[in-house]
């Protein structure tokens, strides 16, 4: 469980890093960043301890919401990054980065959950664990986007990047329900239909943007 959840943290690390990395950023700025991931997970691990369990449940229920919203925010600004250096060789990168790189609420929310569930499957100090989830972030955060940016990759590289990430994002929002549905169900028939709905749904959805990324000059 513990390797699972640093797993989740280097994740999302690389969520930052492909802004950071990608984005017409300095190192010193990248650091910047990557330093705001480290003191903000620091303070959450020194305020676990003060906030009630009824708002860590509000925090999941809300969730879904955040992933949205950060989803469709992701593919819009993908669509734009990548047009506007398809179509006129502007680079836009540092107008559109920060929905990668910058602190989001679902972010946060889940930099917030893995400290609280360190805190409880390890019996170590919480603001110990808040550093360490900060550090972790830090050196992920910096080292990966440093390779990036040696990749010599285009403006157009982050927008398809930040599109692809928004359908993952849309993806796992329907995938992990279902599957949680689906190991709590009593019988295997209870949501086969609801599934389905969402399924198709979504591959039309791809199929549809696709199609609109073509026409807007997005893909080549």
């Amino acid at each position: 469980m513990i390797s699972g959840i640093f797993i989740g943290v280097l994740i999302f690390a690389f969520k930052v890093s492909l802004g950071c990395g990608l984005a017409s950023l300095s190192r010193r700025e990248t650091l910047l960043i990557a330093l705001s991931y480290l003191v903000l997970a620091s303070l959450m691990g020194a305020v676990i301890g003060f906030i009630p369990d009824g708002t860590i449940s509000s925090m999941l229920n809300a969730g879904m919401a955040l992933h949205a919203i950060v989803a469709l925010l992701l593919i819009a600004l993908g669509v734009v990054t990548a047009r506007e250096f398809n179509h006129k060789g502007h680079d836009i990168t540092r107008r559109t980065f920060w929905v990668l790189s910058f602190p989001c609420p679902a972010c946060l929310a889940a930099t917030f959950l893995s400290c609280s569930f360190l805190v409880g499957l390890i019996d170590v100090a919480s603001w110990k664990i808040g550093l360490v989830v900060g550090v972790v972030f830090f050196v992920a955060i910096s080292g990966i986007s440093e390779v990036l940016r040696k990749s010599h990759r285009t403006p157009s590289d982050m927008g398809s990047a930040m599109i692809i990430l928004g359908l993952f994002y849309i993806l796992s929002m329907l995938v992990i329900p279902a599957y949680l549905g689906a190991k709590v169900a009593s019988t295997p028939s209870e949501m086969p239909s609801v599934n389905a709905v969402y399924i198709y749904g979504f591959l039309f959805g791809m199929v549809l943007l696709g199609y609109l990324g073509r026409k807007m000059g997005v893909a080549q």
